[in-house]
């Protein structure tokens, strides 16, 4: 178990700085920040990165989530555009895939897909802060699972 911790970490490490590598060298980054899975549904409390980039309809975002136990969570979603124009808030329809892994006895992580409804909002730029809710089969299913997010936005 320890071993597998140790993989995890360095991943989790690697993936970091992969990413803060990219967005400094000007890369197609649109921010990069902390994800929170709040449990408030009976979800575990889930912690790790998140990063965005632009894409024509809305912004792309994938994270990778972790709790103590070792569960984890990784998504890639595309969060569609609601809201007209350039604002301090904005609303997107969420449509999201990944693969969660929250039965250590299981050798290969399982599929999930949904969507819902994400708010992204500065309050003090560059910062960049977001709220979800989404239905994700069969992870979040029929009740929803609600995220928190805290990151820099590079534009």
């Amino acid at each position: 178990m320890v071993t597998r911790n140790v993989l995890i970490l360095l991943v989790t490490v690697s993936v970091v700085e992969a990413l803060s590598c990219a967005a400094l060298s000007e890369g197609p980054l649109l921010s990069i920040g902390i994800r929170f899975i709040l449990p408030f549904t009976g979800d575990p409390f889930l912690i790790g990165i998140e990063a965005t980039t632009d894409l024509p309809f809305g912004i792309g975002a994938g994270s990778f989530l972790l709790d103590a136990e070792g569960r984890t969570l990784i998504t890639i979603g595309a969060d569609i555009n609601l809201s007209e124009g350039e604002r301090n808030a904005e609303t997107y329809l969420r449509l999201t895939t990944g693969l969660y892994y929250f039965e250590p006895g299981r050798f290969l992580p399982s599929l999930m897909i949904g969507g819902g409804i994400s708010y992204r909002f500065f309050i003090l730029r560059p910062f960049v802060f977001g709220l979800a809710s989404e239905f994700l089969y069969p992870v979040a299913f029929p009740v929803p699972m609600f995220s928190a997010s805290a990151g820099w936005s590079f534009r």
